[in-house]
């Protein structure tokens, strides 16, 4: 280059565009930077663009997600977090999140590739002494006063939306494939109008708006993820929100039914046999129990799988699009017959539990790709912020995860 400004990009390849900019020195020659610059991005359009295209049989390639782990295999690595967490006094359950990430990623496979985790213990280990000195600020205003205790509710309240980006943040960017790392473009603004304006909405509106509130939560993360150089793009339907919405609530009600049905049943049976009054009181506190069991499987499973149906058939990323065929029904039974077969093992069931949701999630999920996947290309990674406000925000069940 003897002279700015008169160096020709033309016969360039993406290769040596990339090469150049990082060559030459851009105080020198400033223009000659700009023009490599310019024509580099001029290229990226244009594959992308290319990228597009329908692929050569005209059509889109699927993939579908598998799930190759098992309830056995998981146990083990179960039953030793659990007995090392409890042995350390919770201490050692930042490495156990960390195991059990690493095993449900490892096992969750995409077009022959597994995703990766790359959490630091350490990290999350801080956010959970964070998180457990806020629940004990929250303990103590319960002990001193109402007021205290609406003051730090408040606070927790202004800062969930905050919370909510910081964990979709740390979880994405330590998520990775093929060894490209996920992230989240960090928009507060648009985190306290949507995740806290719209759900004031809805308690004002006694409920009516929150199937707005849902729709614009699962856009909102969504469409702010990001995988290598792409952006998600996430435009699901108001009307499926809200029909899933009017169906679930009388699907409870219809179950809500039944059980009070059976409660009344069971204390006609208690009344007719005389039972013992202590008898009698623990099969009345049982009775609510139940009646949970039965109504927060059969609606949180009828709502999820609608719901994601509606979110991944109406979400892209660059030429490929994502679809999703869960089937209410059989979410609920998983559902049911997990909650069933942990109260009768005592627990003992919930890694198998874990790999029964995982295994039908996975199934129910496709890729239909637009270009081979391997054509996704890579920005350099983004540092993964803090665990803390990830586990802050599990920690008070503020974790709106997609």
């Amino acid at each position: 280059m003897a002279s700015d400004g008169d160096i020709d990009c033309g016969s360039f390849t993406r290769a040596q565009l990339e090469e150049a900019i990082t060559r030459i020195d851009r105080k020198r020659f400033p223009l000659n930077y700009d023009r490599l610059t310019d024509a580099l991005a001029e290229r990226l359009r244009q594959e992308r663009f290319l990228s597009c295209l329908p692929a050569p049989s005209g059509g889109l390639t699927s993939h579908e997600l598998k799930f190759t782990g098992n309830g056995g295999e998981y146990f083990r690595i179960w039953i030793v977090n659990l007995a090392l967490t409890i042995a350390t006094l919770g201490i050692f359950s930042a490495w156990a999140k960390v195991r059990k990430q690493r095993y449900f990623h490892s096992n969750t496979v995409l077009d022959g590739s597994a995703f990766g985790y790359h959490a630091e213990p350490l990290k999350i280990l801080k956010g959970r002494i964070i998180a457990a000195a806020l629940l004990g600020a929250y303990v103590l205003a319960l002990r001193v006063s109402l007021a205290a205790t609406l003051v730090i509710l408040g606070l927790i309240a202004l800062i969930t939306p905050w919370l909510i980006v910081k964990s979709r943040a740390f979880v994405s960017r330590v998520t990775s494939w093929r060894g490209i790392r996920f992230d989240f473009r960090e928009d507060y603004p648009g985190a306290y109008k949507t995740l806290l304006g719209y759900l004031l909405l809805s308690v004002i509106t006694i409920g009516l708006m929150f199937p707005r509130f849902t729709r614009e939560r699962y856009t909102f993360l969504v469409s702010r993820t990001s995988f290598g150089d792409e952006e998600f793009d996430c435009g699901p339907r108001i009307g499926p929100f809200y029909s899933t919405a009017w169906l679930g609530g009388a699907l409870v009600a219809g179950v809500g039914i039944v059980a009070a049905m059976l409660a009344a049943g069971a204390k006609s049976l208690i009344l007719q046999r005389g039972l013992s009054p202590q008898v009698t009181k623990v099969r009345y506190l049982s009775l609510p129990l139940i009646n949970y069991a039965l109504v927060g499987p059969v609606l949180l499973g009828f709502t999820k799988a609608r719901n994601l149906n509606e979110v991944l058939n109406h979400t892209s990323l660059g030429p490929h699009r994502f679809a999703g065929s869960f089937d209410p029904a059989r979410l609920i039974g998983i559902y049911l017959t997990n909650v069933l077969l942990i109260v009768c093992t005592a627990g003992a069931f919930i890694p198998w539990a874990e790999v029964r949701v995982a295994r039908y999630r996975c199934s129910a999920i496709e890729v239909k790709a637009g270009s081979p996947l391997d054509q996704i290309s890579a920005t350099p990674g983004r540092a993964a912020p803090g665990a803390a406000s990830e586990e802050v925000s599990s920690f008070f069940d503020l974790d709106f995860g997609f």
